[in-house]
């Protein structure tokens, strides 16, 4: 199993294309089943419009407007807990995360990325 970790700032009215970009695990080597984790920072005061998640595997759209839970700062994701969404990738497939924060504050985002070889 590969593990990759993230971190985003969640800067107010902001979209992040690809978390995965440029990460050695941005395609599969493999077929796999891809498992995400994510929560959002407490702030000062939670978000009306919290930052949404959306997956794709190749051009396979499987996790749309996926919401994480707001915690306490620097808090997970826990596997036991935080699985927004997963899906299974062919080899040559690449992971896209994308991370919305529609808000007009900062959401301070982590994601914990699984990587489950099939073959």
């Amino acid at each position: 199993m590969q593990t990759a970790q993230f971190s985003d700032p969640g800067t107010a009215a902001t979209t992040v294309v690809n978390i995965m970009a440029g990460s050695k695990f941005e395609f599969l080597a493999r077929p796999a089943q891809v498992r995400v984790y994510a929560v959002i920072d407490t702030t000062a005061a939670i978000p009306a419009n919290r930052v949404i998640l959306d997956l794709s595997l190749g051009n396979v759209v499987v996790g749309e407007a996926r919401t994480p839970a707001v915690v306490a700062v620097d808090t997970g994701p826990f596997r036991n807990e935080n699985l927004l969404t997963s899906g299974q990738g062919a080899a040559g497939d690449r992971i896209q995360i994308r991370l919305q924060n529609p808000d007009a504050l900062a959401q301070p985002t982590r994601v914990l990325v699984d990587i489950i070889d099939l073959a």
